[in-house]
């Protein structure tokens, strides 16, 4: 397994606010130049730009309540120290291990940073 594997959350508008998931899978380094074609439509590469962000780290085996509760926490933090380029939303939650390790887990919440352009 690669990792770690990313999942964008985009809160959905209105009020039902049916939210999009989208799941993200790193490709080694080694595979980066060429990596493997996908055969399904609904795969496809992305060529990611390098990003600033805000992390909150946790353990254990997490749910989808336990990435909300602590992206809840991190925001709670940022707004407590009064920091103005945080981006809530969308927002992402993130894993580093198997599916089959069951101790020492490593999950993340980010949140992207807003970062103003170089006009230099």
């Amino acid at each position: 397994m690669t990792a770690p594997v990313t999942t964008l959350i985009i809160p959905g508008e209105g009020p039902n606010c049916k939210q999009t998931f989208r799941m993200s899978f790193f490709v080694p380094e080694e595979f980066q130049e060429s990596p493997p074609v996908p055969t399904n439509q609904a795969v496809y590469i992305e060529d990611r730009p390098e990003i600033e962000l805000y992390s909150r780290q946790f353990s254990g085996y997490a749910s989808e309540n336990d990435f909300i509760t602590e992206g809840y926490s991190l925001y709670q933090l940022l707004e407590a120290d009064a920091v103005a380029d945080a981006q809530y939303a969308p927002w992402y939650m993130v894993g580093y291990n198997s599916p089959y390790d069951f101790v020492n887990r490593r999950n993340e919440v980010w949140f992207l940073r807003t970062v103003a352009e170089n006009k230099n």
